[in-house]
């Protein structure tokens, strides 16, 4: 006889979590800036800057804030550039890297060549057998061993313009970590700038808030639509 009992659905299984993506600017940051930007636009009519500048809010504190804006702007577009550059940077060195390891092994095969069936103890000095890409520490002094080693051997088919290609290679490795150290450092340094500029901002714009709120109060339902567009609440004064 069957079984009557149904057999049970399975519960799917969830679908696995994706990790946000940071972009290079702070997002809260920017949305701040467009807040701002909204703000100036509702004070703008002629009619509501003359009440606002009765109330203490005249031209120039609406042009500092409007100057404040366009310099975070220019900072937040600043550190993208920084930050991008630095990502640009680090596929460099990557192509770099591959560089290095390739001519250092042409290296180690001409020492095995040399070496491996009369003085196979020689091999150490190239680093045959040896992982010296683990690190960037390790690949450089790897390759400045074997420089230092050439300068006092020769290999079959390394010849000095090989060798003095080996010493570029190793010269542009080093000097890439300097251009990215430089980017990340320009990124950051915009980053900070930005997050006090908009924090004054923030200061500026709530200024202008809580004088529109005076201006047109909660309690009088026919300002609604101006209150909405100063972004203060439509029942009660602004916190």
């Amino acid at each position: 006889m069957a079984d009557p009992t149904p057999t049970p659905t399975p519960t799917p299984a969830p679908a696995p979590k994706t990790a946000p993506k940071r972009g290079v600017v702070n997002h809260a940051l920017l949305d701040e800036l467009t807040q701002a930007e909204a703000i100036l636009a509702a004070a703008a009519p002629a009619d509501r800057a003359t009440r606002l500048a009765e109330g203490g809010i005249d031209a120039a504190k609406v042009t500092a804030l409007t100057t404040a804006i366009a310099a975070a702007r220019t900072q937040a577009a600043q550190a993208a550039l920084g930050t991008t550059g630095k990502q640009g940077v680090t596929a460099e060195e990557s192509a770099l890297l591959d560089d290095l390891v390739n001519k250092i092994q042409e290296v180690q095969k001409r020492a095995r060549q040399k070496y491996d069936a009369t003085e196979p103890v020689r091999l150490k000095d190239y680093a045959v057998g040896q992982q010296f890409y683990n690190s960037r520490s390790l690949l450089e002094q790897t390759a400045t061993n074997i420089l230092s080693k050439l300068a006092g051997d020769t290999l079959p088919g390394i010849t000095p313009a090989k060798v003095t290609a080996l010493q570029q290679a190793l010269a542009d490795y080093q000097g890439v970590q300097g251009d990215q150290t430089g980017a990340q450092s320009g990124a950051t340094t915009a980053r900070k700038q930005l997050e006090t500029a908009v924090a004054d901002i923030v200061a500026k714009r709530r200024e202008i808030q809580f004088a529109a709120d005076a201006e047109w109060p909660h309690t009088d339902k026919a300002n609604a639509g101006i209150r909405a567009e100063f972004q203060l609440p439509a029942d009660r004064v602004m916190k």
